[in-house]
């Protein structure tokens, strides 16, 4: 057994219900004597593709060489790439599995993009439903995540190709239609999300998705990347309908706060709310989020009482906790020792007591 997930589980509806008086905790370490690349092969429903039970064996075996700290627990990510659902509507996957990355590729004009319905025997559709069942039945002390389906906005970008250039014109020489294109999609999208949550047996195991955070009550990362592109006018009008339909049809949702360029965006998704956490990533080539100088960005969301998770070097853990209040946040970290995890957490425990 990895975890005593019905112990985990009652803390994250404490942080989800805000009542937790410390900060949850997800702190990973290899197990002694092992040294991997990367803890965990976050794209072997690719990599072994079609290969389901190499797939889930590769994850089995990542997982038992990994040591879960307090709230951290083994989260199986059914992960075709980030935005999968254009893969579901037509668009071409690609996959590098020595970048370990993929991307799609569509062609599909407006016009067809709005009449564009959703077809069930989509061949990456039917693998993903293969791959939930299978883990689902293989999974006993771990939890199936969502595959990332991405936002409306990136996944019709996606469709059109030439990401994120052809979207971006699509929005200034055909206003009107690029609306009705996205209200299409967004609906195919829920269409698609309440699939998989009675396909993955939510109502029963709960939900959880790539940020590895765990919920009773339905729970999705919400996002959109494409609005490090869009003026504060062409947010207001293309996404922002969009994100308050999803906070108010998904009960916990999780904003991803994906840089700095989304920062010019923050004030108006503190203000949704109907949205219970951010999740700041400070993204490549930027202080990580461990630094002090995104402390007044962690004040600035706790104190819109909003929830806030982040991923720090170990090293940083308890220097960031000092500065800001530990409520309300969820922290992770990666640890490159049993040993050096095993003091973190001792630390931790001494600290909130």
């Amino acid at each position: 057994m990895y975890v005593d997930l019905n112990k985990i589980k009652e803390v994250f509806e404490a942080w989800w219900n805000k009542s937790l008086d410390r900060p949850l905790i997800q702190i990973f370490s290899p197990k002694d004597m092992y040294i991997p690349s990367t803890l965990i092969d976050s794209y072997a429903f690719l990599r072994y593709y079609p290969d389901i039970d190499k797939a889930l064996d590769m994850i089995f075996e990542d997982f038992s060489n990994i040591i879960f700290w307090k709230e951290a627990f083994p989260n199986i990510f059914v992960n075709l790439g980030p935005g999968c659902l254009s893969a579901y509507l037509g668009a071409e996957l690609k996959f590098d599995a020595h970048a370990g990355t993929a991307w799609f590729q569509g062609t599909f004009s407006l016009e067809s993009l709005k009449e564009i319905t959703f077809n069930s025997e989509n061949k990456w559709w039917k693998y993903t439903l293969k791959c939930i069942e299978k883990a689902l039945s293989r999974c006993q002390d771990a939890v199936v995540a969502f595959p990332d389906l991405l936002d409306t906005a990136t996944v019709v970008g996606q469709l059109r190709g030439n990401y994120p250039t052809t979207l971006l014109k699509d929005m200034f020489t055909n206003r009107l239609m690029i609306k009705k294109v996205l209200e299409r999609v967004h609906d195919i999208w829920f269409k698609c999300y309440d699939t998989l949550c009675e396909v993955m047996n939510c109502s029963e195991n709960g939900y959880s998705t790539w940020a590895g955070l765990w919920s009773r009550s339905k729970h999705f990362v919400i996002q959109c990347d494409t609005i490090v592109y869009l003026s504060p006018k062409l947010f207001d009008d293309f996404i922002y309908p969009l994100i308050i339909e999803e906070c108010e049809r998904i009960p916990r949702t999780m904003w991803h706060l994906d840089g700095p360029l989304e920062l010019n965006h923050l004030d108006k998704l503190l203000n949704v709310d109907e949205l219970d956490a951010i999740q700041w990533i400070p993204g490549a080539g930027n202080p990580d989020a461990g630094n002090d100088c995104w402390v007044p960005l962690y004040k600035k969301i706790l104190a819109k009482e909003k929830l806030l998770q982040i991923i720090v070097p170990s090293e940083k853990v308890l220097s960031i906790l000092n500065k800001i209040s530990p409520k309300g946040v969820a922290i992770t970290a990666i640890c490159k020792t049993e040993e050096e995890a095993a003091n973190l957490i001792r630390e931790l425990e001494l600290k909130f007591k």
